[in-house]
């Protein structure tokens, strides 16, 4: 069973958390595992701490490319596994003890399945895995868990905390948000069967500066549209009712965008800012989850002005408020 798993980290700008991941890795790891360390480009001593790293541990190999993002370097480790299973830690999070012991006494790498999932954590607090362990040969089988799989608890989304058996698939490095769900779903459609190990594994540090729910952005809505056909087609193909959970998507796409346009700080000309809560206000489901979220805000006060924006659809007054709260408040 040599080189059974390859583990690949992306790394940027990762001198302080890298070795920490690569000891969480490596602990209790089999003689057959290849961890591959993919530097892309990193202006600070990440690519000098690869080397270091593998020169102390035959199993680790280190790569060094110019920086194309996490996508690109992924698909650069992707080239360079040798394993039958694919496991992907971001350099910033660690694995917990245990995953191997596990993988190894539930006999989860022999079984028919084509992703091994297995349960994780986060900075921020749990994350509990909606599916109970065991062995779903299809995407119906999952029943239920389907929907809190791919939103809720992001666990279809990310590309961890997952084994993925080693295809042909790749990572589209055109994307700068969503390309993980796009690669899920896209392997999904190929290898539908989901082996549920149990336990918790994986540690999310989602705390970090610049995460998704911490930084000012305005592509949320565009990505959503590029992953949305695929949702479709997996759904279609696996004769799944696909109108709620595309409109799930929608939705959730719509009220991302809005909570990082009116929580988050940052340049944004007020033009882009009207234009996405205009985008946001024309669609009917996205107005009423918003409605619903703002009747909710126990800070009254500062949520009137956006009811009464969303209520009467008017995208150049969200955008003004929230310059002006954002400045002031």
């Amino acid at each position: 069973m040599n080189n059974a798993i390859s583990v690949i980290i992306p790394c940027y700008n990762a001198a302080d958390t890298l070795r920490r991941a690569v000891d969480s890795v490596l602990d209790g790891a089999p003689a057959y595992l290849q961890l591959i360390l993919v530097e892309d480009g990193s202006p600070d001593e990440t690519g000098a701490l690869c080397d270091t790293l593998a020169a102390g541990d035959a199993r680790i190999t280190a790569l060094h490319r110019h920086n194309g993002g996490a996508s690109a370097a992924r698909n650069t480790g992707l080239d360079a596994a040798d394993g039958d299973w694919v496991l992907f830690v971001d350099a910033d999070d660690t694995l917990l003890p245990g995953l191997w012991q596990a993988l190894e006494e539930s006999g989860a790498l022999h079984k028919d399945a084509g992703m091994i999932l297995f349960g994780m954590t986060r900075q921020s607090g749990p994350a509990p895995c909606p599916l109970a362990p065991g062995l779903y040969p299809t995407l119906p089988a999952l029943g239920d868990a389907l929907d809190p799989l791919l939103f809720e608890s992001g666990y279809l989304a990310a590309p961890y905390p997952k084994l993925y058996r080693k295809t042909g698939l790749r990572f589209d490095e055109s994307l700068k948000i969503n390309e993980d769900i796009l690669f899920n779903l896209h392997f999904l459609q190929k290898n539908p069967a989901i082996f549920c190990l149990s336990g918790v594994y994986y540690k999310q540090y989602d705390g970090r500066t610049g995460s998704l729910s911490r930084r000012l952005r305005g592509d949320l809505l565009d990505a959503e549209q590029i992953t949305r056909p695929a949702l479709a087609a997996l759904l279609a193909q696996n004769d799944l009712p696909a109108e709620a959970l595309l409109q799930k998507s929608r939705v959730r796409a719509a009220l991302n965008q809005y909570g990082l346009l009116t929580g988050c700080k940052g340049q944004m000309p007020f033009a882009t800012r009207r234009a996405l809560f205009a985008r946001i206000l024309a669609d009917r489901e996205a107005r009423a989850a918003l409605t619903a979220r703002l009747r909710a805000d126990p800070n009254r006060l500062l949520a009137l002005p956006y009811r009464f924006g969303v209520a009467l659809r008017l995208p150049g007054w969200l955008a003004l408020y929230t310059l002006v709260k954002n400045r002031f408040l």
